[in-house]
């Protein structure tokens, strides 16, 4: 009895050692498997795009500014609804509406302030490569396709909030309700938004 006991002892301990050893072998799968998917995400500096293979975020809806790391829409406001903006307010209604519906695999979209639009919109070198980088609607407008000037978050005042335009580059501050215009522009400006995100990827 002694010697059979003893034999069972040692093929438990056997199977219990074997067990312990396939688990730290699976841990060890499973840890490389995580290491690999986050490995898998990087950028192109060249290229300016994201490149991954997660299927829930699509690279060809974003433009990546490599030097500040932040990630733009590359549609904005009008592209996407077919029309310009009412009211500044409503640029958060649309925040609203495409972090619900994960803009390009994202939900933590928000309105850029003027400082970061800036950093896309510093010359006119940099307009020439936002033309080119960037999707707008094609309008009949006095000032050309696209929109005339994109809301930010920066608010002066209570009843003011700022703006920049990617046609002149100039940057000022007007009324939250409709933009008008003057002379050769006459009549209401074609506002839109350009929503930003910090430039890590969360896995």
């Amino acid at each position: 009895m002694r010697s059979t006991f003893s034999i069972v002892c040692m093929v438990i301990t056997i199977t219990v050692a074997c067990t312990n050893r396939k688990i730290k072998e699976i841990a060890h799968v499973d840890s490389a498997i995580v290491v690999l998917r986050a490995d898998s995400v990087n950028t192109n500096v060249n290229n300016s795009i994201v490149l991954t293979d997660l299927p829930l975020i699509d690279s060809t809806l974003i433009v990546v500014d490599t030097v500040t790391g932040l990630v733009w829409m590359k549609y904005d406001f009008s592209y996407q609804e077919g029309r310009f903006l009412s009211v500044w307010e409503e640029i958060f209604e649309w925040k609203s509406k495409m972090n619900e519906l994960k803009y390009a695999g994202f939900d933590d979209w928000r309105v850029p302030t003027i400082k970061e639009y800036r950093t896309i919109n510093k010359n006119s070198t940099d307009r020439k490569q936002y033309a080119i980088k960037f999707n707008e609607i094609d309008s009949i407008s006095a000032w050309g396709d696209g929109a005339y000037a994109f809301w930010s978050a920066t608010t002066p005042n209570k009843y003011t909030a700022s703006y920049m335009s990617f046609i002149e580059g100039f940057a000022t501050s007007g009324h939250r309700e409709k933009q008008m215009g003057y002379g050769k522009l006459k009549g209401e400006l074609g506002m839109s938004v350009r929503l930003v995100r910090e430039g890590n990827v969360n896995l």
